[in-house]
C-alpha cells in the first residue's frame, strides 16, 4: 500500500500523512479531491477505504530542526504527528490555536509549506 499511496500523494493538492500501520491522514485542497482519492483507491489499486472527516483546518510544518515534540506547548485541538517523510507537523482547528501555541513556544517557526 505504501508505493500505492506515494504514487496518489504526487497529485497537486493532496497531502498524505502516515499515522501507522492502518490509519493515514489525507488532506486536500477542495474537498471533491477526496472523491477522487476514494475512487482512485477503490478502482485503481482495489484498496477499501474508510473515511472520517477531522476538524482540521490548518497545516503547519514545524522549521526547527531541533524541537522536542513531547515538549511543545499546543492547544487541547492541536495534533502533533509527521508527513511521510518523517518532518514534525501541527494540525489546528482555527487560526487561535496556531497563534496560541506560537506563542506558548518562544522560538518555534512554523511553516503553512513543507520543503520538498
Amino acid at each position: 500500500m505504501a508505493a500505492k499511496i506515494n504514487r496518489i500523494r504526487s497529485r497537486p493538492g493532496v497531502f498524505i500523512c502516515n499515522m501507522g500501520m492502518e490509519e493515514v491522514i489525507v488532506g486536500v485542497v477542495g474537498v471533491l479531491q477526496f472523491d477522487v482519492l476514494k475512487y482512485r483507491l477503490e478502482n485503481e489499486y482495489n484498496v477499501e477505504i474508510r473515511m472520517d472527516n477531522l476538524p482540521y483546518e490548518h497545516i503547519r510544518w514545524i522549521e526547527n530542526e531541533e524541537i522536542d515534540m513531547d515538549k511543545l506547548v499546543g492547544t487541547s485541538d492541536m495534533k502533533k504527528i509527521q508527513d511521510l517523510k518523517g518532518r514534525p507537523l501541527l494540525l489546528f482547528v482555527n487560526a487561535w490555536s496556531v497563534g496560541m501555541t506560537l506563542d506558548r513556544n518562544d522560538g518555534l517557526v512554523l511553516s503553512e509549506f513543507g520543503k520538498n
